[in-house]
């Protein structure tokens, strides 16, 4: 058999690791262009096909944004929770993740988090949740579907990233958008009649929890938000497969 050598990684994804560090270092930061083609080439020795190639794959991971025509050229940008996702979730697809699987890690994660906030909030955080609670309420008043999933969207992701720890913020984000679509679709197949009934329900429960954590009664926020959760979960499908990709 013959012996398989190997050869290392591309030249190209040398360059984007060494341009990657840079960014992720703050020596390039975020909004601003990276050297001229030209200066980069002669920088690192090498052919412009190869900067092209390398730019490509730091375009892939969003670190940074091509400008098309004049005045174009690659910005520094950060990724976002959508770019991080789309490669978790053809990971978890070929391992066969279910709906339920992601749902049962956001109920470890988003409860506590929920906790957490009624510990340790600003009157801003109270505000944001406030008017996110409008929204919702407006949107079970008017029966408007998309109103309410996007509300539902923004409280849960309000409680992820003002709970002061990103690392978990972040984790708890990337399933929490996974999951998204999924349950937005759910509302399509479901009668407008009882969806109504239920954006009143779930409109209550956003107040109730924004009255927990404005009054600082962690544990209350904490174990009111899983009873929520785990009731909104046990009215899907959680046996169905995660799809990184619509049919």
């Amino acid at each position: 058999m013959a012996r398989q050598i190997d050869r290392g990684p591309k030249t190209g994804e040398v360059i984007a690791q060494r341009i990657r560090r840079r960014i992720v270092t703050g020596e390039l930061p975020i909004g601003e262009r990276l050297p001229a083609e030209e200066e980069l080439t002669q920088e690192f020795g090498i052919a412009r096909t190869t900067l092209r190639e390398a730019l490509r794959v730091l375009e892939s991971e969003g670190l940074i944004k091509i400008l098309r025509g004049r005045g174009g050229g690659p910005i520094v940008t950060r990724p976002t929770v959508g770019t991080l996702s789309k490669g978790l979730a053809v990971t978890l697809q070929l391992d066969g993740t279910t709906v339920g699987h992601l749902d049962e890690a956001r109920q470890l994660l988003e409860p506590r988090l929920a906790g957490k906030l009624a510990l340790d909030h600003t009157a801003e955080d109270i505000t944001a949740l406030e008017e996110i609670v409008a929204m919702a309420e407006e949107a079970a008043e008017k029966n408007d579907r998309k109103m309410f999933v996007k509300a539902a969207a923004r409280m849960h992701q309000a409680i992820l990233y003002r709970s002061g720890n990103p690392a978990i913020s972040i984790l708890a984000a990337l399933v929490n958008d996974l999951v998204y679509d999924y349950y937005m679709k759910s509302t399509e197949k479901t009668d407008s009649t009882s969806l109504g009934d239920a954006f009143k329900r779930g409109a209550k429960s956003y107040r109730k929890l924004v009255d927990y954590i404005r009054e600082g009664k962690d544990k209350d926020a904490e174990e009111y938000w899983r009873t929520v959760m785990m009731y909104t979960i046990s009215r899907q499908d959680s046996t169905r497969l995660l799809k990184a990709f619509a049919d």
